[in-house]
Order: C-alpha cells, then sequence, then structure tokens
C-alpha cells in the first residue's frame, strides 16, 4: 500500500465494510502487500492495553479489520478526506462502535499514526504501514513511555 505515498496509508481507517467476522479475518490474515493495497494496522486501547491487529485495504478508501487476542474484531472503512486526513468509522463484534482519523504521516518508515474514541468513551491510537516495526523502534524514546501498549507485544502476530 506504501506504492502512492501517504494517500495510501492515511486513508486506512473508515467506514464499515460488509465482511462478517469470519471473512474479516480471512482478509486480515490475506494481506499480502508486494501483491494487493493493503497494509497491516495495530490499534492499542489506551485505557486498557488492548491491542487489536488487522489490516487496511485500498488507496483512497476501502475496508479493514482488526482483532484483538481475546477474540473481539472490530472492521470498518475508511476514506480518505480533506487534506489527505485518513477518516475511519468501525463497529466491533462485542458493541463497541467508533470513529478515527489518521493525522500525520511519518514518511521514514512510511506510517500513518492516528487517534480515535469508543462509543464506550475509551481513546485508542491507531498505526498503520507497511515498516511498523521501523516505525516503532525509531520512535522516540519520550513517545513510547506515553504508550500504553509495547511496541513488543503490538508487533506479535
Amino acid at each position: 500500500m506504501l506504492r502512492s505515498g501517504p494517500s495510501i496509508l492515511l486513508g486506512m481507517m473508515v467506514g464499515m465494510s460488509t465482511l462478517s467476522g469470519g471473512a474479516a479475518l480471512a482478509e486480515v490474515a490475506e494481506c499480502d502487500p508486494a501483491t494487493m493495497n493493503c497494509s497491516p494496522l495495530v490499534v492499542c486501547v489506551e485505557a486498557t492495553g488492548e491491542i487489536l491487529r488487522g489490516a487496511s485495504f485500498g488507496l483512497d478508501a476501502g475496508p479493514f479489520a482488526a482483532a484483538s487476542t481475546s477474540g473481539v474484531i472490530c472492521e470498518g472503512s475508511w476514506r480518505r478526506g480533506f487534506l489527505g486526513i485518513g477518516l475511519a468509522e468501525f463497529a466491533c463484534s462485542d458493541g463497541r462502535s467508533g470513529t478515527s482519523a489518521f493525522t500525520w504521516f511519518e514518511p521514514e518508515s512510511g506510517t500513518a499514526v492516528g487517534s480515535g474514541r469508543f462509543s464506550t468513551g475509551e481513546e485508542a491510537r491507531f498505526w498503520a504501514g507497511n515498516n511498523l516495526e521501523r516505525y516503532f523502534r525509531e520512535v522516540a524514546p519520550e513517545e513510547r513511555q506515553r504508550m500504553a501498549c509495547s511496541p513488543g507485544d503490538m508487533l506479535l502476530s
């Protein structure tokens, strides 16, 4: 998905997909950035440390899906909005829903960074890109200390 720069990643988290939970996980498992317009996605729920991992699809808009280790599946769609900001809406299998926005693109690693809020009021941080390991390895130490989820845990597949 990095083929067209920030526009691909910034649009990663918007809208509701029509995927069922099983199909969403299959789509996530089949994300191959070398042959598909997709990027790995990781979400950290700040208050609880819950981590969701998945993928987003498309260049300027598309579906995304992410799952937690506890089995919660969140699905949605994204679109590129004004000034390239990625906007998303999503719903989860546990009844939560929410919105997010990718407002920053880190060009060295090709990572889109954003934040959002669940319907329960929980705040979350989102990262999407094909080189998340590099992003988390090179992120400033003070930023890493502010993260509720450890980068090592977020990158485990």
